[in-house]
This record gives structure tokens, sequence and C-alpha cells, in this order.
């Protein structure tokens, strides 16, 4: 989707807070271009980072499509590289379904972002475990991705409860998770379940999911599994994953019998296959009150 306003606006944020102070090296998925027709909002970024404002010719490039992301981190002072199998964009070129991070690029650089590239990939797995490998500890995770609608854009949107299982699974730090009433606009507002009474969904909604993480371990990436699902899988389906607790790979039993000792997930009962017609009625309308917002 490339870089537009929210992405911009949020740069300059995070600068002013201090999070990018130690972020001088940047690797995109994704070559990206830049898309930003509010010269105000390219000014306020450059004042930012403390540079010169950039000349008006970048100014309309970037107003016409036609700046890049290489352009805009390099007269920001950042380093700059990207992954597309395009070589015209003097990328390194890797296949996010099927390759490795190469060695000399693991946690090697302070911010990686997924303008957009990542619902355009259908091995997921892959592309977020090139994310982690590609971060140094320290370092950041920056997602701008497709959440509601968005028809016919890529292969995937993504939900708010997939971040946080990335974060929660690899013990890595929630910076920020916010939405984007449009992808055009110079807004984001900080994620909760609520905002979807508030939210207008139509065949040309275009809501931004922004989630931002920091890599805080070094430890390799873990997969996560869907909490409202964890207290139902069996141990032997729990002992392949693991989980990032304190710095420290943990056994997925393990971690699963704490939660269900702590009543943080349900302790796993009978399966489904085990119980009679009015327990399986009553599983079933438990499940669906966990899914819908139904209001008294």
């Amino acid at each position: 989707m490339g870089l537009g306003p929210p992405i911009l606006a949020l740069y300059t944020q995070l600068k002013r807070l201090g999070v990018f102070d130690n972020v001088s090296a940047v690797m995109e998925l994704g070559a990206q271009n830049v898309w930003c027709p509010r010269p105000h909002i390219v000014y306020e970024l450059f004042t930012a980072f403390g540079k010169a404002a950039p000349d008006a010719a970048m100014v309309q490039r970037f107003a016409d499509w036609k700046g890049s992301a290489r352009e805009l981190h390099a007269a920001l002072g950042l380093s700059y590289a990207c992954i597309d199998l395009d070589p015209s964009f003097n990328s390194l070129p890797l296949d996010m379904n099927f390759d490795e991070t190469p060695p000399e690029h693991v946690g090697r650089y302070d911010l990686v972002t997924n303008h957009g590239t990542s619902e355009h990939i259908m091995n997921q797995y892959n592309v977020f475990k090139m994310m982690h490998d590609l971060t140094r500890p320290g370092g950041y995770m920056l997602h701008a991705v497709p959440f509601t609608v968005h028809l016919e854009h890529g292969f995937f949107n993504y939900q708010p409860n997939f971040f946080q299982a990335l974060a929660r699974y690899n013990g890595y730090k929630t910076v920020g998770l916010w939405v984007g009433p449009d992808w055009q606009l110079a807004s984001l507002v900080p994620w909760e379940p609520s905002l979807l009474d508030y939210l207008v969904l139509n065949a040309k909604t275009t809501h931004l999911l922004v989630a931002m993480l920091q890599r805080v371990h070094e430890t390799p990436f873990c997969v996560p599994f869907q909490s409202v699902y964890e207290g139902m899988i069996p141990d032997e389906a729990a002992a392949r994953y693991s989980v990032i607790v304190d710095g420290e790979m943990r056994d997925g039993r393990v971690v699963k019998a704490a939660l269900a000792a702590s009543g943080q997930i349900p302790a796993r009962g009978k399966s489904i296959d085990q119980m009679g017609g009015y327990e399986l009625l009553a599983e079933l309308a438990k499940r669906v009150r966990k899914r819908l917002p139904i209001k008294a």
C-alpha cells in the first residue's frame, strides 16, 4: 500500500516521543512508494527528525505517488534496504513465500516495516518469521495492513488478536495497536473492540490496522496459537508450541497448564464427541457468546 499520510504522521509522533532515537537502519518488506498530497505532513516529519525542509520537487513527487521510500528514509538520515523480487529497486531479492533470512541480515535492523506487503504473501509463517529474524533485539516491527473490507486487495486482512498473539508468544512489547479510519487520512485511533460500533463498513471501506511491536529477546520465532482455543488443545498438540516467558522459551504444555490454573484460559474438558445433547448445546452457546457482541 505504500507510505501514506497516517504512517508519515505516526513517524513524526514516534520521533517526537523518542521512540525512534535509536533507529538508524531500516528494512522494508516490499519496495514502497510514498504518497502524501498534504505538504505540511511532510514538512512536520522532516522537522521532527531535525532535517532541513525538503525541496519542492521532492514534496511534489510524494504528492504524485512518484517518490520512493528509499528517497524518504535517506533524506531523514536513515540507512535503507528492502526485500523485493523486482531487481529494479536495488532490493534484496528474496521470495518471502520460501526464502529464509540470509545470515548476514539476521538481527541487523532497528526498524523492519510491513507497509501493506504481508497480505499479498501466502506463506504467512515465513513472512512473520522473516520480520522477527531481521529485527535486532530492542528493534521494532511496524505493520500497516488491511483491517476491514479492502475487497480484492490481497489474500488476507488482519485482526488485532493476531498481533496480540504474536506479541504474547514471542515476548514482544506492544508499543501501539491502532486503527486508521482510512489509509488516506493522517489519523490513527488506539484499538479497542468497541470501535467496531463506530466504523462504517461498505464496499469502499479501507480501514487500516497498524501495529508496532518491539522485539525484546534474542530468541527464535514462536508460532502463536489463538488464545480462545488454547484451553481446548490436547497436550500432545501444545507440545509443538513454545512461548517466550521472561526471555526464556517455555514448553507450550507448561504455559497452557499455568494459564488454566490461573483461570486465564478454561481447562480442557470433554471433547465434543463425548458430550450429550444438552452439554453440546451449552458448549455451542458458550462459544457463540465469546464471538458475538451480545448486548442485554
